[in-house]
Protein backbone atom coordinates (compact mmCIF):
# COMPACT_ATOMS: atom_id res chain seq x y z
CA UNK A 1 0.00 0.00 0.00
CA UNK A 2 3.04 2.63 0.48
CA UNK A 3 4.35 2.43 -2.92
CA UNK A 4 0.88 3.19 -4.79
CA UNK A 5 0.34 5.73 -2.18
CA UNK A 6 3.49 7.29 -2.65
CA UNK A 7 2.98 7.60 -6.40
CA UNK A 8 -0.74 8.74 -5.83
CA UNK A 9 1.21 11.79 -3.97
CA UNK A 10 3.46 12.54 -6.47
CA UNK A 11 0.56 12.57 -9.13
CA UNK A 12 -1.41 14.61 -7.38
CA UNK A 13 0.75 17.75 -6.67
CA UNK A 14 3.13 17.25 -9.32
CA UNK A 15 2.51 19.44 -12.47
CA UNK A 16 0.72 17.68 -15.73
CA UNK A 17 1.67 18.24 -19.36
CA UNK A 18 -1.63 19.52 -19.70
CA UNK A 19 -2.81 22.00 -17.43
CA UNK A 20 -6.57 21.30 -18.14
CA UNK A 21 -5.99 18.60 -15.79
CA UNK A 22 -4.60 20.45 -13.02
CA UNK A 23 -7.62 22.88 -13.20
CA UNK A 24 -10.11 20.21 -13.48
CA UNK A 25 -8.70 18.69 -10.34
CA UNK A 26 -9.03 21.93 -8.15
CA UNK A 27 -12.06 22.69 -9.43
CA UNK A 28 -13.34 19.09 -8.33
CA UNK A 29 -11.37 19.33 -4.81
CA UNK A 30 -13.13 23.11 -4.30
CA UNK A 31 -16.51 21.66 -5.07
CA UNK A 32 -16.17 18.54 -2.60
CA UNK A 33 -14.48 21.95 -0.68
CA UNK A 34 -17.72 24.14 -0.73
CA UNK A 35 -19.90 21.24 -0.18
CA UNK A 36 -18.23 20.18 2.65
CA UNK A 37 -18.04 23.96 4.19
CA UNK A 38 -21.93 23.24 3.76
CA UNK A 39 -22.63 20.88 5.68
CA UNK A 40 -20.64 21.68 8.33
CA UNK A 41 -22.36 24.88 9.11
CA UNK A 42 -25.93 23.82 7.91
CA UNK A 43 -25.74 20.92 10.40
CA UNK A 44 -24.30 22.69 13.03
CA UNK A 45 -26.74 25.92 13.12
CA UNK A 46 -29.80 23.05 13.24
CA UNK A 47 -27.75 21.92 16.46
CA UNK A 48 -27.67 25.55 17.51
CA UNK A 49 -31.20 25.99 17.41
CA UNK A 50 -32.04 22.42 18.81
CA UNK A 51 -30.07 23.35 21.97
CA UNK A 52 -31.64 26.85 21.59
CA UNK A 53 -35.11 25.85 22.01
CA UNK A 54 -34.38 22.72 23.93
CA UNK A 55 -32.98 25.19 27.10
CA UNK A 56 -35.95 27.53 26.98
CA UNK A 57 -38.60 23.97 27.36
CA UNK A 58 -36.10 23.24 30.00
CA UNK A 59 -37.26 26.20 31.86
CA UNK A 60 -40.08 24.47 32.53
CA UNK A 61 -39.32 20.71 32.11
CA UNK A 62 -39.20 18.76 35.35
CA UNK A 63 -36.14 16.13 35.03
CA UNK A 64 -38.90 13.15 34.90
CA UNK A 65 -42.94 13.62 34.09
CA UNK A 66 -45.43 10.48 35.58
CA UNK A 67 -48.48 10.51 33.91
CA UNK A 68 -51.39 8.56 32.72
CA UNK A 69 -51.49 5.78 29.55
CA UNK A 70 -54.91 6.50 29.28
CA UNK A 71 -56.68 8.95 31.14
CA UNK A 72 -56.56 12.16 31.84
CA UNK A 73 -56.60 12.85 36.03
CA UNK A 74 -55.50 9.64 38.55
CA UNK A 75 -55.02 10.06 43.11
CA UNK A 76 -51.81 9.03 43.39
CA UNK A 77 -51.80 6.74 46.86
CA UNK A 78 -49.36 8.71 50.01
CA UNK A 79 -47.45 5.23 50.09
CA UNK A 80 -46.90 5.06 46.51
CA UNK A 81 -45.51 9.04 46.52
CA UNK A 82 -43.80 8.30 49.96
CA UNK A 83 -41.79 6.07 47.76
CA UNK A 84 -40.99 7.73 44.92
CA UNK A 85 -40.17 10.94 47.31
CA UNK A 86 -37.60 8.95 49.24
CA UNK A 87 -35.73 7.24 46.17
CA UNK A 88 -32.14 8.10 45.96
CA UNK A 89 -31.02 11.75 44.07
CA UNK A 90 -34.88 12.19 43.90
CA UNK A 91 -34.72 16.06 44.87
CA UNK A 92 -38.31 17.07 44.38
CA UNK A 93 -41.50 15.60 43.73
CA UNK A 94 -44.70 18.32 42.95
CA UNK A 95 -48.31 17.44 42.03
CA UNK A 96 -49.75 19.25 39.23
CA UNK A 97 -53.22 19.23 37.91
CA UNK A 98 -53.20 20.85 34.08
CA UNK A 99 -56.63 22.10 31.93
CA UNK A 100 -57.40 23.85 29.09
CA UNK A 101 -59.56 26.95 30.70
CA UNK A 102 -60.59 30.80 29.31
CA UNK A 103 -59.21 33.75 31.34
CA UNK A 104 -60.92 37.03 31.00
CA UNK A 105 -59.68 40.64 32.28
CA UNK A 106 -62.41 42.67 31.41
CA UNK A 107 -63.39 42.60 28.12
CA UNK A 108 -60.15 40.55 26.82
CA UNK A 109 -59.91 37.21 27.37
CA UNK A 110 -57.80 34.19 25.57
CA UNK A 111 -57.40 30.34 26.08
CA UNK A 112 -54.93 29.01 29.01
CA UNK A 113 -53.52 26.04 30.18
CA UNK A 114 -53.94 26.00 33.40
CA UNK A 115 -51.28 24.75 35.26
CA UNK A 116 -51.70 24.03 39.59
CA UNK A 117 -49.24 23.22 41.41
CA UNK A 118 -48.38 22.03 45.12
CA UNK A 119 -46.05 24.50 47.07
CA UNK A 120 -42.73 22.69 46.41
CA UNK A 121 -42.75 23.28 43.18
CA UNK A 122 -40.99 26.78 42.75
CA UNK A 123 -37.93 23.67 44.13
CA UNK A 124 -38.29 22.09 41.07
CA UNK A 125 -37.64 25.39 38.48
CA UNK A 126 -35.55 28.69 38.64
CA UNK A 127 -38.38 31.34 38.88
CA UNK A 128 -35.40 34.11 39.10
CA UNK A 129 -34.48 33.02 35.43
CA UNK A 130 -37.54 33.72 33.97
CA UNK A 131 -39.82 35.96 35.62
CA UNK A 132 -39.78 39.28 34.60
CA UNK A 133 -42.06 40.99 36.83
CA UNK A 134 -43.81 39.80 40.50
CA UNK A 135 -42.86 36.82 42.20
CA UNK A 136 -44.04 33.07 42.22
CA UNK A 137 -46.90 33.58 44.60
CA UNK A 138 -50.17 31.31 44.28
CA UNK A 139 -51.79 32.30 47.61
CA UNK A 140 -51.57 34.58 50.57
CA UNK A 141 -54.03 34.85 53.58
CA UNK A 142 -56.93 32.99 51.71
CA UNK A 143 -56.36 35.07 48.54
CA UNK A 144 -55.71 33.25 45.31
CA UNK A 145 -52.90 34.60 42.90
CA UNK A 146 -52.01 33.92 39.42
CA UNK A 147 -48.67 34.06 37.44
CA UNK A 148 -49.20 34.16 33.38
CA UNK A 149 -46.87 34.15 30.42
CA UNK A 150 -46.10 37.57 28.80
CA UNK A 151 -47.28 36.76 25.52
CA UNK A 152 -50.94 36.62 27.88
CA UNK A 153 -50.16 39.51 29.84
CA UNK A 154 -49.87 40.95 26.49
CA UNK A 155 -53.03 39.90 25.14
CA UNK A 156 -55.26 40.49 28.32
CA UNK A 157 -53.51 43.64 29.38
CA UNK A 158 -52.52 42.29 32.98
CA UNK A 159 -50.40 42.66 35.03
CA UNK A 160 -48.99 42.76 38.69
CA UNK A 161 -50.14 46.35 39.11
CA UNK A 162 -54.14 45.49 38.58
CA UNK A 163 -55.78 46.40 41.84
CA UNK A 164 -58.32 44.24 40.10
CA UNK A 165 -58.57 40.12 39.54
CA UNK A 166 -58.59 38.13 36.03
CA UNK A 167 -61.15 35.53 36.04
CA UNK A 168 -60.42 32.30 34.24
CA UNK A 169 -63.37 29.65 33.32
CA UNK A 170 -63.64 26.18 32.54
CA UNK A 171 -66.53 24.09 31.70
CA UNK A 172 -68.28 21.98 34.25
CA UNK A 173 -68.05 18.04 34.14
CA UNK A 174 -71.35 16.30 32.74
CA UNK A 175 -73.05 19.38 31.91
CA UNK A 176 -74.58 20.50 28.87
CA UNK A 177 -74.28 24.05 28.05
CA UNK A 178 -77.18 26.36 28.66
CA UNK A 179 -77.85 28.26 25.42
CA UNK A 180 -80.25 30.39 26.93
CA UNK A 181 -77.22 31.56 29.61
CA UNK A 182 -74.19 29.90 28.72
CA UNK A 183 -72.27 31.63 31.72
CA UNK A 184 -73.98 29.17 33.93
CA UNK A 185 -72.22 26.31 32.86
CA UNK A 186 -68.77 27.49 33.30
CA UNK A 187 -67.04 27.32 36.51
CA UNK A 188 -65.63 30.95 37.57
CA UNK A 189 -62.52 31.24 39.53
CA UNK A 190 -60.84 34.79 40.26
CA UNK A 191 -56.83 35.36 40.99
CA UNK A 192 -54.46 38.15 41.10
CA UNK A 193 -51.81 38.66 38.71
CA UNK A 194 -48.25 38.14 41.24
CA UNK A 195 -45.58 37.74 38.56
CA UNK A 196 -45.07 37.43 34.75
CA UNK A 197 -42.76 35.54 33.38
CA UNK A 198 -41.43 35.03 29.92
CA UNK A 199 -38.73 32.30 28.04
CA UNK A 200 -39.35 34.11 24.48
CA UNK A 201 -40.76 31.63 22.96
CA UNK A 202 -44.07 32.53 21.93
CA UNK A 203 -45.73 28.56 21.91
CA UNK A 204 -44.53 29.03 25.81
CA UNK A 205 -45.39 32.38 27.04
CA UNK A 206 -48.82 32.21 25.63
CA UNK A 207 -49.75 29.01 26.94
CA UNK A 208 -49.62 28.44 31.07
CA UNK A 209 -51.01 30.40 33.91
CA UNK A 210 -49.46 29.18 37.12
CA UNK A 211 -51.35 28.46 40.73
CA UNK A 212 -52.31 26.30 43.30
CA UNK A 213 -52.89 22.91 43.04
CA UNK A 214 -56.92 23.73 44.97
CA UNK A 215 -57.03 26.73 42.72
CA UNK A 216 -57.10 24.56 39.50
CA UNK A 217 -58.82 21.61 41.52
CA UNK A 218 -62.17 24.09 42.30
CA UNK A 219 -61.96 25.45 39.15
CA UNK A 220 -62.45 21.93 37.27
CA UNK A 221 -64.34 20.19 39.90
CA UNK A 222 -62.20 17.60 40.91
CA UNK A 223 -61.79 16.32 44.43
CA UNK A 224 -58.93 16.99 46.87
CA UNK A 225 -56.47 14.74 45.79
CA UNK A 226 -57.18 13.97 41.92
CA UNK A 227 -53.77 15.15 40.06
CA UNK A 228 -52.48 14.66 36.25
CA UNK A 229 -48.89 14.82 36.66
CA UNK A 230 -46.50 13.95 38.64
CA UNK A 231 -43.22 16.46 38.21
CA UNK A 232 -40.36 15.09 39.52
CA UNK A 233 -36.82 16.66 40.19
CA UNK A 234 -33.44 14.75 40.15
CA UNK A 235 -30.06 15.64 41.75
CA UNK A 236 -27.13 16.81 39.83
CA UNK A 237 -25.82 12.77 40.05
CA UNK A 238 -29.27 11.05 39.45
CA UNK A 239 -29.01 8.52 36.76
CA UNK A 240 -32.34 9.60 34.45
CA UNK A 241 -32.72 5.86 33.27
CA UNK A 242 -32.16 4.02 36.61
CA UNK A 243 -34.82 6.28 38.77
CA UNK A 244 -37.46 5.99 35.67
CA UNK A 245 -37.53 2.01 35.94
CA UNK A 246 -37.37 2.33 40.17
CA UNK A 247 -40.29 4.72 39.34
CA UNK A 248 -42.56 2.68 36.52
CA UNK A 249 -41.47 -0.29 38.87
CA UNK A 250 -43.55 1.61 41.68
CA UNK A 251 -46.56 2.62 39.58
CA UNK A 252 -47.36 -0.24 37.28
CA UNK A 253 -47.76 -0.15 33.74
CA UNK A 254 -50.93 2.06 33.96
CA UNK A 255 -48.37 4.85 34.03
CA UNK A 256 -45.90 6.30 31.50
CA UNK A 257 -42.83 7.78 32.76
CA UNK A 258 -40.70 10.49 30.32
CA UNK A 259 -37.48 12.28 30.53
CA UNK A 260 -36.87 16.09 29.00
CA UNK A 261 -36.18 14.47 25.76
CA UNK A 262 -39.55 12.13 25.72
CA UNK A 263 -41.59 14.84 27.06
CA UNK A 264 -41.06 17.06 23.41
CA UNK A 265 -40.44 14.03 21.58
CA UNK A 266 -42.20 14.87 18.30
CA UNK A 267 -40.49 18.28 18.26
CA UNK A 268 -37.27 16.22 19.06
CA UNK A 269 -38.18 14.33 16.22
CA UNK A 270 -39.12 17.01 13.74
CA UNK A 271 -36.41 18.18 14.22
CA UNK A 272 -34.00 15.77 13.33
CA UNK A 273 -35.60 14.69 10.16
CA UNK A 274 -35.57 18.20 8.90
CA UNK A 275 -31.87 18.39 9.61
CA UNK A 276 -31.31 15.45 7.95
CA UNK A 277 -33.50 16.05 4.90
CA UNK A 278 -31.05 19.15 4.79
CA UNK A 279 -28.17 16.66 5.05
CA UNK A 280 -29.57 14.81 2.00
CA UNK A 281 -30.08 18.07 -0.27
CA UNK A 282 -26.67 18.75 0.33
CA UNK A 283 -25.70 15.34 0.01
CA UNK A 284 -26.94 15.19 -3.43
CA UNK A 285 -24.57 18.82 -4.49
CA UNK A 286 -21.95 16.88 -3.28
CA UNK A 287 -22.30 14.02 -5.00
CA UNK A 288 -22.27 16.29 -8.40
CA UNK A 289 -18.67 17.71 -7.22
CA UNK A 290 -17.07 14.36 -6.54
CA UNK A 291 -18.29 12.72 -9.90
CA UNK A 292 -16.47 15.07 -11.29
CA UNK A 293 -13.65 13.17 -9.89
CA UNK A 294 -14.59 10.92 -12.39
CA UNK A 295 -13.41 13.25 -15.25
CA UNK A 296 -10.38 14.01 -13.68
CA UNK A 297 -9.45 10.79 -13.00
CA UNK A 298 -9.94 9.31 -16.51
CA UNK A 299 -8.04 12.55 -18.21
CA UNK A 300 -5.09 11.44 -15.93
CA UNK A 301 -5.06 7.89 -16.72
CA UNK A 302 -4.45 9.17 -20.13
CA UNK A 303 -1.82 11.40 -19.79
CA UNK A 304 0.22 8.85 -17.65
CA UNK A 305 -0.15 6.20 -19.84
CA UNK A 306 3.28 5.69 -20.74
CA UNK A 307 4.30 5.57 -17.12
CA UNK A 308 1.73 2.49 -16.50
CA UNK A 309 3.97 1.17 -19.26
CA UNK A 310 7.12 1.70 -17.17
CA UNK A 311 5.52 0.70 -14.01
CA UNK A 312 4.55 -3.12 -15.73
CA UNK A 313 7.76 -2.98 -16.68
CA UNK A 314 9.38 -2.35 -13.34
CA UNK A 315 7.37 -5.31 -12.51
CA UNK A 316 4.09 -3.80 -11.42
CA UNK A 317 1.28 -5.82 -11.57
CA UNK A 318 -2.30 -4.45 -13.01
CA UNK A 319 -3.92 -4.41 -9.54
CA UNK A 320 -0.95 -2.26 -7.95
CA UNK A 321 -1.21 0.62 -10.97
CA UNK A 322 -5.08 0.64 -10.33
CA UNK A 323 -4.45 0.96 -6.83
CA UNK A 324 -2.34 4.06 -7.56
CA UNK A 325 -5.30 5.86 -9.51
CA UNK A 326 -7.79 4.59 -7.17
CA UNK A 327 -5.96 6.26 -4.46
CA UNK A 328 -5.11 9.34 -6.58
CA UNK A 329 -8.86 10.28 -7.33
CA UNK A 330 -9.52 9.14 -3.02
CA UNK A 331 -6.81 11.57 -2.19
CA UNK A 332 -8.72 14.60 -4.69
CA UNK A 333 -11.94 14.05 -2.79
CA UNK A 334 -10.08 13.51 0.85
CA UNK A 335 -8.47 16.94 0.07
CA UNK A 336 -10.96 18.66 -0.80
CA UNK A 337 -13.12 17.22 2.34
CA UNK A 338 -10.01 18.04 4.98
CA UNK A 339 -9.86 21.25 3.62
CA UNK A 340 -13.28 22.32 3.92
CA UNK A 341 -14.01 20.76 6.86
CA UNK A 342 -11.23 23.21 8.27
CA UNK A 343 -12.99 25.92 7.15
CA UNK A 344 -16.62 25.08 8.06
CA UNK A 345 -15.17 24.70 11.85
CA UNK A 346 -13.13 27.86 10.98
CA UNK A 347 -16.14 29.37 10.19
CA UNK A 348 -18.48 27.62 12.87
CA UNK A 349 -15.66 29.13 15.70
CA UNK A 350 -15.79 32.70 14.11
CA UNK A 351 -19.71 32.97 14.32
CA UNK A 352 -19.59 31.50 17.98
CA UNK A 353 -16.89 34.42 19.11
CA UNK A 354 -17.88 37.30 16.57
CA UNK A 355 -21.68 36.31 15.38
CA UNK A 356 -20.73 36.96 11.90
CA UNK A 357 -24.33 35.99 10.86
CA UNK A 358 -26.72 37.78 12.60
CA UNK A 359 -30.88 37.36 13.34
CA UNK A 360 -31.36 40.67 14.30
CA UNK A 361 -30.80 43.79 12.53
CA UNK A 362 -30.29 45.75 15.85
CA UNK A 363 -33.16 48.10 15.70
CA UNK A 364 -35.68 48.44 18.14
CA UNK A 365 -38.57 45.93 16.80
CA UNK A 366 -36.07 42.71 17.29
CA UNK A 367 -38.30 39.83 16.58
CA UNK A 368 -35.80 36.91 17.21
CA UNK A 369 -34.65 35.99 20.99
CA UNK A 370 -31.16 35.85 20.21
CA UNK A 371 -28.98 38.10 17.96
CA UNK A 372 -27.08 35.80 15.55
CA UNK A 373 -27.31 32.42 14.65
CA UNK A 374 -26.43 29.65 17.35
CA UNK A 375 -23.98 27.32 16.80
CA UNK A 376 -22.80 23.56 17.79
CA UNK A 377 -20.75 21.23 16.32
CA UNK A 378 -21.51 17.97 16.86
CA UNK A 379 -18.54 15.22 16.83
CA UNK A 380 -21.01 12.69 15.71
CA UNK A 381 -21.92 15.14 12.60
CA UNK A 382 -18.50 15.44 11.70
CA UNK A 383 -17.90 12.04 11.62
CA UNK A 384 -20.64 11.01 9.10
CA UNK A 385 -19.74 13.89 7.07
CA UNK A 386 -16.05 12.80 6.43
CA UNK A 387 -17.12 9.16 6.72
CA UNK A 388 -19.66 10.35 3.81
CA UNK A 389 -17.24 12.14 1.27
CA UNK A 390 -14.44 9.75 1.98
CA UNK A 391 -16.65 6.78 0.96
CA UNK A 392 -18.60 8.23 -1.55
CA UNK A 393 -15.43 9.41 -2.99
CA UNK A 394 -13.46 5.98 -2.62
CA UNK A 395 -16.33 4.23 -5.03
CA UNK A 396 -16.37 6.81 -7.31
CA UNK A 397 -12.78 6.80 -8.41
CA UNK A 398 -12.83 3.31 -8.32
CA UNK A 399 -15.16 3.66 -11.62
CA UNK A 400 -12.06 4.75 -14.01
CA UNK A 401 -9.60 3.11 -12.27
CA UNK A 402 -10.84 -0.53 -12.78
CA UNK A 403 -9.84 0.09 -16.55
CA UNK A 404 -6.44 0.76 -15.93
CA UNK A 405 -4.13 -1.78 -17.47
CA UNK A 406 -6.58 -3.62 -19.98
CA UNK A 407 -6.02 -1.16 -22.76
CA UNK A 408 -2.42 -0.10 -21.86
CA UNK A 409 0.87 -2.22 -22.00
Amino acid sequence: MRFPLYIAIRYLFSKKTHNSINITSLICAGGICVATIALVCTLSVYNGFQSLITGLYNAFDPDLKVSLVEGKTFVCPPEQLNKITTLENVAVVSEVLEENAMVKNKERQSTIYIKGVSSNYIQLIRPDSILTAGQFLFEDNGTDFTVIGAATAAVIEGNVACISPIYFYAPKHDTKINMANPEKSFNERAAYVSGIYAVNQQDIDSRFAFCSLDFARGLFNYNNQEISSLEIKLNVNGKVEKIKEQIQTILGDNFIVKDKHEQHEEFHRMLKVEKWITFLILFFILLIAVINVIGSLTMLIIEKENDIRTLSCLGANDKTIKRIFLLEGWLISATGAVVGLFIGLLLCFLQQQFGLLRLNDGGMNEAFIVDNYPVVVNGLDILIIMATILTVGLVIAWFPSRYVGRNQG
